[in-house]
């Protein structure tokens, strides 16, 4: 009887220290940024010798996005989707890569100059052509808009810090709230985002953007409907899903259970109970891009 004790007490010893390894190992893999100093640190960069006159200015950008006509076709060719299903984990993980925050630069006014984070993009092709929201852009899109006098210099970043020049706008719609551009990538090769096809109501839908404040947050839910907002244009429609995001995610990617991008954030109408105080929100309508109108610009999709 003795002996068996012991070799129970054995046993288990054996199973806490291995569940106690495990718990550690796990401790060990999750990455806490600290991303308070991520606006500093950008401005940092910016302002080593030599680096912000490669950048093109708001005004020089503006000017060439003028130039561009409206759906002009974009030569990409597009990350083929992915067809294994992925744990949100790995969703999170494997596409970081390919979600920039979109940052503004402002120069020394009344006040010291400044990075502040405006909205997200996405990494498309290995050699820096990206998309985001025609809105992120439309003081150098929208002939009648102004430009801020204060901001100097709009640019991407990613996570990890490393900033990229905008270069040009290729093409946009304003219907479809989208626009394409190019980046320099300083010689980096990135990480495109995979594209996959539009999902029906009730789908799975994950989303990493960059809502103001809480760069690279994660949320899911589901598709809840799809809309056509014009049902003459295609560019018009819409998916709206559950999945939350804020400010500052405009242009952030919705991906399904495989990690393919499958739909853009665009807006959020709010509902009232009422439309004079007390207003009472009742509920927020999440509104973002099917993948089919990227597709209808880009000239290599088989």
């Amino acid at each position: 009887m003795g002996f068996y004790c012991k070799l129970l007490s054995i046993v288990l010893c054996c199973v806490l220290v291995g569940s106690m390894k495990c718990f550690a190992q796990g401790d060990g893999n999750v990455v806490y940024r600290d991303y308070t100093r991520q606006e500093a640190a950008l401005l940092d960069s910016l302002k080593k010798e030599g680096v912000l006159p490669l950048f093109k200015g708001m005004r020089a950008l503006r000017q060439q996005a003028q130039g561009v006509k409206e759906s002009t076709p974009v030569n990409i060719v597009p990350r083929r989707a992915g067809k294994r299903v992925m744990t949100p984990e790995n969703i999170i993980k494997e596409r970081r890569a390919s979600v920039l925050t979109v940052n503004k630069y402002q120069g020394v006014t009344t006040r010291p100059d400044m990075v502040y984070g405006w909205a997200t993009a996405v990494v498309l092709t290995a050699d820096g052509v990206c998309v985001t929201n025609f809105h992120v852009f439309w003081e150098l899109l929208d002939p009648a808009a102004k430009l801020n006098p204060a901001d100097s210099v709009i640019f991407v970043a990613t996570e990890d810090g490393r900033a990229y020049p905008i270069t040009e706008i290729l093409s946009f719609n304003k219907a479809a709230d989208m626009a394409f551009f190019k980046i320099d990538t300083r010689g980096d090769v990135l990480t495109p985002m995979p594209l996959g096809d539009d999902l029906s109501a009730g789908a799975n839908v994950h989303l990493l953007s960059n809502p103001e404040g809480y760069p690279y947050a994660y949320t899911h839910g589901r598709v809840s409907r799809t809309i056509a907002l014009n049902p003459g244009d295609p560019f018009s429609r819409r998916m709206e899903m559950t999945a939350d995001f804020a400010k500052g995610s405009s242009g952030g990617p919705i991906m399904d259970d495989r990690g393919n991008m499958v739909s853009m954030v665009s807006s959020i109408r709010a509902i009232y109970f009422s439309n004079q105080p007390p207003y009472n929100l009742q509920m927020n309508v999440k509104l973002t891009i099917p993948v089919s109108s990227f597709k209808r610009l880009m000239l290599n999709i088989n």
